[in-house]
């Protein structure tokens, strides 16, 4: 994961990696933060991953109505869910 200030929010990149055996789901859902009080909030669905292949996604989150966009922003996995494809 990596997170990268810009001017309209923070630039958050992801990358799962499947180790299971069938192609499979994640919804990720992270936070940002500060540590000052700027925090935002996104889910990720990576979906129909493939068998050790590595699902990625991009997304800029938050907002300069927020305040400053924080320049040292720490990125939290608040909740990681794998679904499995059953077939």
């Amino acid at each position: 994961m990596r997170a990268t200030p810009e001017d309209s929010g923070v630039r958050t990149e992801i990358a799962v990696a499947n180790s299971y055996r069938r192609k499979t789901t994640y919804s990720v859902q992270i936070s940002i933060a500060d540590g000052q009080g700027w925090t935002a909030y996104n889910r990720f669905w990576l979906q129909d991953v493939p068998p050790g292949k590595t699902g990625r996604a991009v997304a800029v989150i938050g907002s300069d109505a927020m305040g400053p966009v924080p320049q040292n922003p720490k990125i939290y996995v608040d909740k990681f869910t794998p679904i499995v494809d059953r077939k």
